[in-house]
Order: structure tokens, then sequence, then C-alpha cells
């Protein structure tokens, strides 16, 4: 038998714990930022849950009038109804032990601490089980968390570019909005430079890959910073953000092309990384003014 200290993912015990008499269902996550998701019947249960390296976000979806739970972090016992919207913090490294009445259907989210440190780089708290202690005190209600979290229950499921991509951003606010709500990002940020070389890095890289699916974690990796001090930093030194002047990059190639021969449409959307020949045309819209179509017959004769 296993030790509640002898767990690495939340997910893991879930499925082999006591836990496991409830019917759930377990999704990862498809983009570049690791986290995993867990939907649960829950009934009346008094369990120890174990310190594990990640941190817990619980949100009722729905419960039955009588539902109740209490729960222990380590500061004494707190007792709330389980009221669908209002959810709870279960800290990293910390272990709790639970007091469930009445019926719930649960949406966890668990976020291990190396993603939480990748997303917020030098503003990263030290000790990550006290920053996030305010949102276990009570529970608490947030329609903006909540709405992301089932957002990504939904596009865990799937493997579209888009999801990865909407995922990877989706992760990132949920951390950033529940540190700013428990009150732990307050200190003053340090400034970050995007310095040339790295840019020109930057720029290489893109225009070698601009066929491929390119992401925000890959380039803020690339430029040794956190997706969140890179964005900063790369509007800084460029004017726009990664992902227009990303688009921008496409649409450039694509001109290029264009005026080179009669391309079918969707050739060209395929070879400038655009996701289909309507998202290129879009793209193409915003950043020229016109359609493929129409910019070419318009610069056919300069």
């Amino acid at each position: 038998m296993r030790q509640l200290n002898d767990w690495v993912r939340y997910a893991d015990f879930y499925r082999k714990s006591p836990y496991s008499i409830f019917p759930q269902e377990h999704r990862d996550s498809p983009g570049r930022l690791n986290f995993h998701m867990i939907t649960v019947e829950q009934g009346d249960h008094e369990f120890v849950d174990p310190s594990v390296p990640e941190t817990v976000v619980a949100l009722p979806l729905a419960a039955s009038p009588d539902n109740t739970w209490s729960w222990d972090m380590g500061n004494g016992w707190h007792s709330d109804a389980a009221a669908p919207g209002r959810m709870l913090v279960l800290p990293a490294d910390n272990a709790s032990r639970w007091k469930v009445r009445g019926n719930r259907r649960l949406l966890l989210l668990t976020i291990p601490s190396p993603t939480v440190r990748r997303i917020l780089g030098p503003t990263a708290p030290d000790r990550l089980t006290e920053a996030f202690l305010p949102l276990a005190q009570a529970t608490w209600e947030d329609e903006f968390i909540a709405q992301l979290m089932t957002r990504l229950w939904e596009a865990s499921a799937r493997g579209h570019v888009t999801d990865r991509l909407l995922v990877d951003g989706a992760v990132t606010t949920v951390v950033a909005h529940l540190l700013q709500r428990a009150g732990s990002l307050e200190r003053p940020e340090k400034y970050v430079a995007l310095p040339p070389w790295r840019l020109k890095r930057i720029v290489e890289y893109v225009d070698s890959c601009l066929h491929e699916e390119i992401d925000i974690v890959t380039l803020a990796e690339m430029a040794g910073l956190s997706v969140r001090h890179f964005s900063r930093a790369f509007k800084e030194e460029v004017g726009e953000t990664p992902h227009r002047w990303l688009m921008a990059q496409r649409a450039e190639r694509a001109m290029s092309m264009l005026k080179a021969g009669n391309l079918p449409l969707a050739e060209i959307a395929s070879a400038c990384g655009f996701a289909s020949q309507s998202h290129f045309t879009r793209v193409f819209r915003q950043v020229t003014g016109e359609t493929p179509r129409r910019w070419f017959h318009s610069t056919k004769w300069e």
C-alpha cells in the first residue's frame, strides 16, 4: 500500500485511492503547458488527500441541497455548503482532510508546480503553498475562472491546433488570476528585456518553420523567458504582440507566394502555416485590408 507522501500526481492518487469508488473521468492537457483535469460524482466520504507538487482547483458543478464539505489543510477545520460555482484551492505540497455529506459533481484542475513557475518566471512566489493558502480558507465564487475551467475541460477532449493554443493561454490566465485574487503577485515586477541576439534567434526560427504550428510557449522558451515576460518584452521591442507579429509574417510569406505564381490558395495557406484557407483569408484581410485574390489582382500590374 502506497503511503500518502509517495504520490507525485493527484490524478494517480484519485484513480487508486478510496476515491476510485466514485465515477470519474480524466483528461490531460493537449497543449505545451502540463495540467490535468478530473470530473467526479461524489457522495458521502471522509478521506485524507496527500501532499502532491500540484495546485488543485476544485469547482462544484452541481450539488444536492444538503451537500456540505469540511476541510482541514493544516490550520483547523473549515466548513461550507458545496454550492455550484463556489470553489476552493488545495495548495501544492500540503496534505488535507475532508468530510463530505451529500452528493455533488466536481470539476478538478491540477496544475503542477513546474507549470506555475514556467508561466510566472521570475515573478513566481518563492513558496507556492503559502501563496495559494488565502484561497483555501473559505469557498469563493469567480465566474471568470469557472468559465475558463469549463472551457479547458472541453478543449482538453480535442487535439485541434486551436485547442492546444487555447488551453495554454487559458491555464496561464487561470494561474495569474488565482494569484492576483490571493494577493500573491503584489511585489513589483523586474523589467525583462529581449536582447537583439535573442530576437534574431526567434526571427530566424519563425522564418524557417513558418509552414508549421508555432506557439508562444516555444518562442518564450527560445528567449529563455516565461510566457508572461516574453509577451511583454516582445511587445516592447517589436511594437506588437507575438501573435499579431507571427500572423503578419505568415501574411508576408503568402504575398511572396501569390506574386510568384498561380498556386491554389489552399496550398499557399498550408505552406504559410495557416490552419485553413478561411483562416488564411481572414488574417490576410486583417493585415492588408483585402482578400488574397483581390490583393493579387490589384498588384498584378505593378
